[in-house]
């Protein structure tokens, strides 16, 4: 238990208002732990249009301000000029908006989850606030996913902004560390409440499985190329043409369309519809999970393996490709096996141990279970990060000194100068093309006469509303308005109907 004078004030960018994902729930599971001990005031900035998130954060007393933003990290980047132009508008009145919300909350440190949204992080460094980052995933290698300036510029620039680093794996500190420099980097695991995990899997739900005897597979997820469940159902089918009675139970929706396909086409390839089994989305996966004999994690670089803890958690053994940080969760035959990445064969063969030596499930099982006892109490735990970041923040010596360029924070405007401009040359546009009408209708009746001026009338031209007509613009408008009035008023002393009507 820590004991701290006051809590801290944190102000957390969360890149989702959705809980869609491991990231947003890691972030929640954090900071439920250190406020239930007291140790922080949490308030949250988090994406615009609000969704699913919000309800949580009310439910548990915490403010939040809704703020729209785009990413610099997404698995299509925009392209046309106009829309990158739009982005820039908008990321910089975020940029501000946040600000605005650090000036006003003045917290003792600002927060960003994941790397997708880099916002927050340059409003704490032009406010000169300490910035801590939460690294959570590869980003490319795991979500597919794009980076506006490239991953080394990307990794290099969350450092620079950056007092502390935190990622979820020590495999995932590994790597940051390649492009990070000389900024600190630690790591910790999602404090999970190990007996709410098992309240989870207490709870009823539909067995999938229809053979008491087979041996039962569980892969859970979206279901996505790189997240590899046509690999589990390729391995699936290779045991049951070896004599193995073996069933999947595959757990989630897919990705994005199309994501299924070839796991479909791996199943009907196979002939094994009876065998796998397609649940989709669960809200509850661990009431499925608990009754499968063992867990499958064939991704292809997982940051640390959420779903791969939770199997643990209920006793289930785990095969992993050896990849990202499931080495780091599974002791190669002591929780599980390790299999060769994006080999169904390697997968087949590890699960065949289980197939001939059944009493290893409940034997590697048990051995899961004191894992993740063993991790929430080890050296990474979220206590041991708290004390880190406090000692931190307690010791200026200890933070960087930020000196951004005030040039840089200027910068800034020219995507909302842009905008203006814009806006203004609609005016200008209209304002010359009236005025240039106006002045040919007039040399017109002035050269033609009194009698043809009869038959010569002034355009029609719609009022521009207020709100198109920025206040530098209103003066010019007001006058051109007036010298309209005025040809008006000398064609009426002509006996002249302006609008050529009778």
């Amino acid at each position: 238990m820590i004991h701290v004078k006051k809590p801290l004030k944190v102000l957390m960018l969360s890149h989702s208002s959705e809980i869609g994902g491991g990231a947003e729930r890691s972030m929640l599971d954090l900071f439920d732990h250190w406020a239930k001990q007291g140790l922080i005031e949490p308030e949250f900035i988090i994406r615009h249009p609000v969704k699913n998130m919000a309800p949580e954060l009310k439910k548990r007393g915490w403010k939040y301000h809704p703020v729209y933003y785009t990413n610099w990290s997404q698995r299509n980047l925009s392209r046309r000029a106009e829309d990158v132009f739009r982005n820039a508008r908008e990321n910089t009145k975020a940029v501000q908006k946040i600000q605005e919300i650090i000036r006003k909350v003045k917290p003792d440190v600002v927060m960003t989850n994941t790397i997708v949204s880099p916002w927050a992080a340059i409003a704490a460094y032009f406010e000169r606030v300490p910035h801590v980052w939460f690294v959570r995933e590869y980003g490319d290698a795991d979500h597919r996913h794009i980076f506006e300036i490239g991953r080394e510029k990307m990794f290099e620039d969350i450092g620079t902004m950056s007092d502390l680093v935190v990622t979820n794996s020590q495999t995932l500190g590994r790597y940051v560390a390649e492009y990070i420099q000389n900024t600190s980097i630690t790591t910790v695991y999602t404090p999970f409440d190990l007996n709410a995990l098992e309240e989870k899997a207490s709870q009823s739900a539909p067995n999938p499985f229809v053979d008491d005897s087979s041996l039962k597979l569980v892969i859970t997820g979206r279901i996505a190329p790189s997240k590899g469940q046509h690999e589990a159902a390729k391995a699936v089918g290779e045991l049951n043409r070896r004599g193995v009675n073996a069933e999947l139970c595959v757990i989630g929706d897919a990705a994005e369309a199309g994501d299924d396909e070839r796991l479909k086409e791996t199943i009907a390839h196979y002939g094994i519809e009876k065998k796998v089994h397609l649940v989709g989305h669960q809200p509850n996966p661990l009431a499925i999970v608990k009754y499968a004999d063992i867990g499958i994690m064939p991704s292809h670089r997982e940051a640390f393996g959420r779903v791969t803890f939770e199997y643990m958690s209920v006793g289930l053994p785990i095969v992993g490709a050896d990849s990202g940080a499931t080495p780091e969760l599974v002791e190669d035959g002591k929780n599980g096996y390790i299999y060769t990445l994006s080999s169904a064969t390697s997968l087949a063969s590890k699960l065949m141990k289980y197939a001939k030596d059944p009493t290893l499930i409940e034997k590697h099982g048990n051995y899961a279970r004191k894992k993740t006892v063993a991790m929430m109490e080890g050296k990474y735990n979220a206590d041991h990060l708290f004390q880190t970041m406090y000692d931190m923040l307690s010791d200026p010596s200890q933070l960087k000194n930020k000196h951004p360029l005030n040039y840089a924070e200027h910068w800034l405007n020219y995507p909302l100068i842009a905008q203006q401009y814009i806006d203004e040359s609609r005016v200008i546009a209209m304002s010359r093309l009236l005025y240039g009408r106006s002045r040919s209708a007039a040399k017109s009746l002035y050269l033609a006469g009194p009698t043809m001026a009869k038959r010569a009338v002034l355009p029609i031209t719609p009022k521009i509303p207020k709100k198109f007509r920025p206040a530098k613009m209103e003066a010019a408008y007001q006058k051109l308005q007036k010298e309209k009035q005025a040809k008006a008023d000398h064609l009426k002393k002509l006996g002249i109907n302006p609008h050529g009507k009778k």
